[in-house]
């Protein structure tokens, strides 16, 4: 793999995302990338606990069911508090 190509799997793979790659096959990796999961589902948290210092987070999202694939993001940077302004 190429030092570009590691950059795009660690962004699709950080962002939850799917990166294709060696493939001559352009329909068929299209067909895949736009068809989706069967099933999805959509998680969410509030931050408002969360110190606005701008510190990174991981995040763990696990199932209990054989042969699910589990797309997901790594983590996530905390909002920064805002600066007063003058």
């Amino acid at each position: 793999m190429t030092s570009s190509e590691n950059v795009m799997a660690e962004l699709a793979d950080g962002t939850g995302g799917t990166f294709f790659r060696n493939s001559k096959d352009l329909e068929g990796g299209f067909t895949k990338l736009i068809s989706g999961p069967g099933v999805m589902y959509l998680l969410a948290f509030s931050t408002s606990k969360v110190k606005p210092n701008g510190a990174y987070h991981d995040l763990k999202v696990k199932v209990n069911q054989d042969g699910a694939k589990v797309q997901a993001r790594r983590g996530y940077f905390a909002p920064q508090a805002e600066k007063e302004k003058k």
